[in-house]
């Protein structure tokens, strides 16, 4: 008989962003998020600030990615999207669940 052994990470359900909640506004091309109880701001550019707003625990990284494709570009806009988790994630702005 032949017996493969699944990995782990097959049965597992992908890791979701979320993002820790902040007060925002923009100040002309930036979005300015305010963590007050840590008296920090953290500056988006448009399109980080659009990936973090997606960022609910419910939307996993795929489905990121397919909100922002179009025509054949999903590979590129796939690095670009976990490029940005990434630095999002680094600077604490989200959390994996």
């Amino acid at each position: 008989m032949n017996y493969q052994r699944k990995k782990s990470s097959d049965s597992m359900p992908e890791k979701k962003p979320v993002k820790v909640e902040f007060q925002w506004n923009k100040s002309g091309e930036a979005y300015i998020l305010e963590d007050k109880e840590k008296g920090q701001n953290y500056s988006l550019d448009p399109i980080s600030f659009l990936v973090w707003i997606q960022c609910d625990g419910k939307t996993g990284v795929e489905q990121i990615v397919d909100i922002f494709s179009v025509d054949g570009n999903r590979d590129i806009i796939k690095t670009a999207i976990k490029n940005i988790l990434d630095k999002l994630e680094s600077g604490g702005l989200i959390k994996w669940i």
